[in-house]
């Protein structure tokens, strides 16, 4: 079911970036109860977040000499009041339109053309009342509809500024909730006549929000208006541009108004926000392509850093060559190899620590790769997840020097030969690596397991990917066979001696350097589902998890609390937004006091799973389980 929108154009929309987007079905339905509501449904399918008709009492608009004889006024005013004639609908039809585009959760509008129209629709309970441009002078019917109370949307095609600041004036005077569309009142109105400039003018001049009502054809300069800061985009939609009628040629077809609604909805992400900040993506790109310090040659403790001491080098593991002015001049106060990452504990006595005191956090972990995570040991984790690329899988593996006191966990790639592990995917060749390298993950637990202690709780962690992404979500999408996939080809697999973990996943993941949707393993009742069908636990990725919540306006907690019983290992990191994961704990959006609450009584094993917590000898990591003690302590 669709979110219900009554009223939330001016509670929210306005205070969000969030535009506004009106269906005009006007007189596109030529008269007829049975197109209007064919229209009705159509725009709701479109994404539009409200439907809006035209409302007139012709005797209350018309002089009764021009309604008795129509040849007595000029030939488009005759044109204009015989199609009018031809598409009124009663008010008992108006009345039944209202409540059939109510049961779809969307918001009618009208515009009432006349004081009868008002004083019916006001009667009805309509919400919102919009005033057509040939009105925005009309000063006896503004004074009653803003007598009403209700928030006004009005059009300003037709008028001079100077009716505009009499009526702006006006309106402010009176206090009421209002919008202002720029418009060019010709149908169809051509590029060059539309002025949307005039909206900048409009929002400096009366400090109030600025739609468009637009009547051209295609939806370029409505797509621009939308980058121009319009709140509100107001088009006409009709089944077919070459019907009888004043407004279908300047109106959008079903397929254009959802084109146009799909196309503002990303101009909206696309604006974001003016603050400069690196998505997860360009975080991903910055550390495969951006450079890091290192040292050029092996240097002896007590040397003094040079800069000629120093190189850029890929990848961007370390401190930005930004930063080369802190180092030069400095006394080493360790040795240093060839290619090593600078670090500022190199020149400083206060490194930060490695005696961590962290009695209260139970079984806690580090992350590391094959080949750097005895890196981290010193720390003394409890827990050492070893996070694989499919290279780690192949040629002979490198012996390892055990033994370790640290639980082991094997968290498997997501790619195989450069391509995405997916085990929903009808692709055979895809499912086919992706059962490869998460069969060859297990039979490397299984090597070098007895060189770590036993987790004792069936063998080694090994924690995989779902798949069920795609770059652009399908239009049919069947999510019982993208899990029934999931669960036949993960049997398929020889999990004996391992415990198998599936983790949560974001809604929008970042894969070779770009945006994907994922489609499974993020509603909680279908991690719960699945992990009841099949008896494999769940690794909880807190900052996936808040994702989804954000992106599906559901609460975290509650998300939490119902996946709870079948997790077996977490991924903690906070979160913000639809897309940022990986944050520093108490940076994002997550109340961690009450997701820890969850696990107070359980013995839960968790990682801090902290983008580029790694570097500078896992200061990010380190500064994690700080917090996350200290959250703990306040919980005791």
């Amino acid at each position: 079911m669709r979110e219900k929108h009554t009223g939330r154009l001016f509670d929210s929309s306005l205070s969000q970036n969030k535009v506004y987007v009106i269906a005009e079905i006007g007189i596109n339905h030529n008269g007829q109860i049975k197109e209007a509501k064919k229209l009705i449904r159509q725009a709701v399918w479109t994404g539009a977040d409200a439907i809006k008709l035209q409302v007139r009492d012709l005797k209350s608009i018309y002089t009764k000499s021009v309604l008795e004889d129509s040849k007595k006024a000029e030939q488009s005013s005759q044109y204009l009041l015989n199609e009018l004639r031809k598409a009124a609908l009663t008010f008992e039809e108006i009345e039944s339109l209202f409540k059939y585009t109510r049961s779809f959760q969307v918001d009618f509008m009208a515009t009432p053309f006349d004081p009868v129209s008002a004083q019916f629709l006001e009667k009805l309970g309509v919400e919102i009342f919009k005033i057509g441009s040939p009105d925005f002078t009309n000063m006896l019917l503004m004074e009653q509809l803003v007598s009403l109370g209700k928030p006004l949307v009005i059009s300003t095609g037709m008028s001079t500024q100077e009716e505009m600041e009499r009526v702006v004036s006006y309106l402010k005077q009176q206090q009421i909730k209002f919008v202002l569309l720029h418009c060019n009142s010709t149908y169809p109105a051509f590029p060059q006549d539309i002025n949307l400039r005039v909206m900048t003018w409009i929002r400096e001049r009366f400090s109030v929000p600025v739609g468009y009502s637009g009547h051209e054809r295609g939806y370029i300069p409505t797509l621009a208006a939308v980058s121009m800061g319009a709140s509100i985009i107001e088009r006409h939609i009709t089944t077919d541009n070459f019907q009888e009628g004043p407004d279908h040629n300047a109106s959008l077809t079903i397929k254009e108004f959802r084109l146009m609604v799909e196309a503002i909805r990303e101009i909206e992400m696309a604006l974001g926000s003016d603050v400069k900040q690196l998505n997860q993506g360009e975080k991903n790109n910055r550390l495969a392509l951006a450079k890091s310090l290192v040292y050029g040659s092996k240097l002896k403790s007590g040397s003094v850093i040079q800069k000629s001491n120093l190189k850029a080098k890929t990848p961007a593991r370390g401190i930005a060559p930004l930063h080369y002015p802190d180092f030069t001049g400095k006394k080493l106060l360790v040795d240093v190899s060839e290619d090593q990452y600078v670090s500022y504990e190199h020149i400083s006595e206060l490194n930060g620590g490695d005696d961590l005191d962290l009695s209260n956090l139970g079984r806690w972990g580090l992350i590391g790769r094959l080949n750097d995570f005895d890196s981290f040991l010193h720390l003394k984790p409890k827990i050492m997840e070893i996070h694989l690329t499919w290279r780690d899988l192949t040629g002979k593996m490198e012996k390892l020097f055990g033994p370790y006191p640290q639980e082991l966990v094997i968290h498997t790639p997501e790619y195989h030969q450069d391509k995405l592990v997916d085990f929903t995917s009808p692709d055979d060749s895809i499912v086919n690596l992706s059962i490869e390298v998460l069969q060859k993950s297990i039979n490397l637990a299984r090597e070098i397991s007895n060189q770590f202690r036993s987790s004792g709780n069936g063998g080694p962690v090994i924690v995989v990917h779902p798949g069920g992404h795609f770059e652009k979500i399908p239009a049919r999408l069947n999510k019982d066979r993208l899990y029934r996939r999931l669960r036949e080809n993960l049997k398929r697999v020889d999990s004996k001696g391992v415990n198998l973990l599936v983790e949560n996943m974001p809604p929008l993941p970042w894969y070779f350097g770009g945006q994907w949707y994922n489609t499974v393993f993020m509603s909680a009742g279908e991690i719960a589902a699945f992990a009841q069908s099949t008896g494999w636990g769940v690794c909880y990725d807190t900052s996936h998890a808040k994702l989804y919540c954000n992106y599906a306006k559901i609460d975290f907690l509650e998300h939490a609390k119902l996946v709870a019983p079948y997790v077996k290992y977490l991924h903690i990191s906070d979160a913000k937004g639809f897309a940022e994961e990986g944050l520093q704990i108490g940076e994002g959006d997550i109340e961690f006091s009450d997701f820890l609450g969850i696990y107070r009584d359980r013995d839960v094993g968790f990682v801090p799973e902290i983008w580029q917590g790694h570097i500078e000898n896992g200061q990010g990591f380190k500064e994690a389980l700080k917090r996350l003690e200290t959250i703990r302590q306040r919980l005791a």
